[in-house]
């Protein structure tokens, strides 16, 4: 049986003819990916290190979204970190990873040095979330649970193996660039409501470059680090618990991606859906005494235990009672409901009080159960995952809803442009779009 490091970087250095649906399904998350970051504009993570990046005045054609151009990693780090801004890119659930925010992010950036067309772009934009929906399967509740962030883990190795496909790495350097992505894992559960967040998804970016050019300059790491028990796994997941599963390539994982409806923590969506459902079967808000939550064990470690009186914005994310609140009162729960100025709602706060939140074994990921007053609605699979996706249609809409506000009438064109990607010079009439922007 072939280990897992030569399996790993042999695929990223391979040839590959992506089917129809594959390369679609990195399109759909570049838009998503897109919109976010565009969405993202006035968010004080995103300008702040933005600003630092710009204080570096590196030399690169590499674009920074509202900010000029800098060196590729630079350019990675703002862009990467402005697209998780909101929370609300996309979920690559067996590994609890969002995949594009770092993953486009590094593409993007080094594509744009490199001169690498737009079709070397997507397939290194798909080899990265392949290798990192691998490396992370089966191990990212676990990590999740146990206080890592699998964005900061598992998207910095797939940033490296993009990165590495665009500087055409043979295997053994192509290897050693994931390996020393994976020698930087970071990025604490416990970060999770402040700007830290975010910034785990562009600091994956700006490593997942780094490391790549590092070991295109012959610098190596630890390649073991991808076999069972062999370092990864075993730093991550220190009871031993779990370990890394045998790497295969057999088939594509994109196409089980999951994207966000809602501007908020994908664990609470489930909760979302089924208040929205009670809410349009014609629930009495000024009646209502008491709701309970069942949501997984997941949900209930990361956003269960918040009170439904969140101090900031970007707690607010993360409280599963406050967002519930806010879908019984009509809310989207988007990223409008969670701009600054910010400030808490009495009467959001009051539905929020009557919210429980327990922990139901039958419930995992992508479902909850929500009862008002002994009325339940039970959502077995959340909006925008396998099994209930999100197509272009959604996405459309919510690419205008983010992306209007800055671009207006310009904001269908640079949709068509992206689902286009790859098919032409999508990228220079985006870039001359996206660079018109202003905050």
């Amino acid at each position: 049986m072939t280990s897992n490091g030569p399996t790993i970087g042999t695929f990223i250095a391979g040839a590959h003819a992506f089917p129809p649906e594959v390369l679609d399904a990195a399109r759909l998350c570049l838009a998503d990916w897109m919109g976010v970051a565009i969405g993202a504009a006035a968010e004080p993570a995103g300008r702040i290190v933005r600003e630092t990046v710009a204080q570096w005045r590196s030399t690169g054609r590499s674009s920074v979204l509202f900010g000029g151009t800098a060196a590729a990693p630079f350019a990675a780090l703002a862009n990467g970190t402005l697209a998780h801004c909101l929370d609300f890119d996309d979920t690559y659930v067996d590994a609890v990873t969002h995949t594009s925010a770092p993953v486009w992010a590094a593409t993007l950036a080094l594509g744009e040095e490199t001169e690498a067309t737009e079709p070397e772009m997507l397939a290194a934009f798909i080899t990265g979330f392949e290798v990192a929906a691998r490396v992370g399967h089966g191990l990212g509740q676990a990590a999740t649970e146990r206080g890592w962030h699998g964005t900061g883990v598992f998207g910095r190795i797939g940033a490296a193996a993009a990165s590495a496909v665009l500087l055409q790495l043979d295997a053994d350097k192509a290897l050693n660039a994931v390996a020393l992505a994976a020698t930087q894992t970071s990025g604490l559960t416990a970060s999770f409501g402040t700007m830290a967040k975010p910034f785990h998804a562009g600091k994956a970016a700006m490593d997942g470059i780094l490391s790549a050019q590092l070991a295109a300059g012959g610098f190596t790491g630890a390649t073991g680090l991808f076999e069972r028990g062999a370092g990864l796994d075993n730093a991550v997941i220190q009871d031993g618990s779990l370990s890394i599963t045998p790497v295969e390539f057999s088939d594509w994982r994109i196409l089980r991606n999951s994207f966000k409806p809602y501007a908020a923590c994908h664990l609470i969506h489930p909760s979302i859906d089924a208040a929205l459902a009670l809410r349009a079967a014609g629930l009495d808000l000024g009646s209502v005494r008491s709701v309970r939550a069942d949501v997984g064990a997941l949900a209930m470690k990361i956003t269960g235990g918040a009170d439904g009186h969140p101090d900031t914005a970007l707690a607010g994310k993360f409280d599963l009672r406050y967002c519930l609140a806010l879908a019984l009162h009509g809310r989207d729960v988007s990223a409008a409901d969670f701009r600054e100025p910010w400030a808490l709602e009495p009467d959001i706060a009051a539905t929020a009080s009557k919210v429980s939140v327990q922990h139901h074994r039958d419930m995992d990921f992508t479902s909850a159960t929500v009862t008002i007053d002994g009325v339940p609605a039970h959502v077995p699979v959340a909006k925008g995952h396998p099994g209930n996706p999100m197509g272009w249609d959604d996405m459309d809409r919510k690419f205008s809803g983010l992306v209007a506000p800055a671009l207006q009438s310009r904001t269908g064109r640079l949709f068509g442009l992206l689902r286009a990607f790859g098919n032409g010079n999508a990228l220079t009439d985006a870039g001359a779009l996206w660079k018109t922007l202003r905050i």
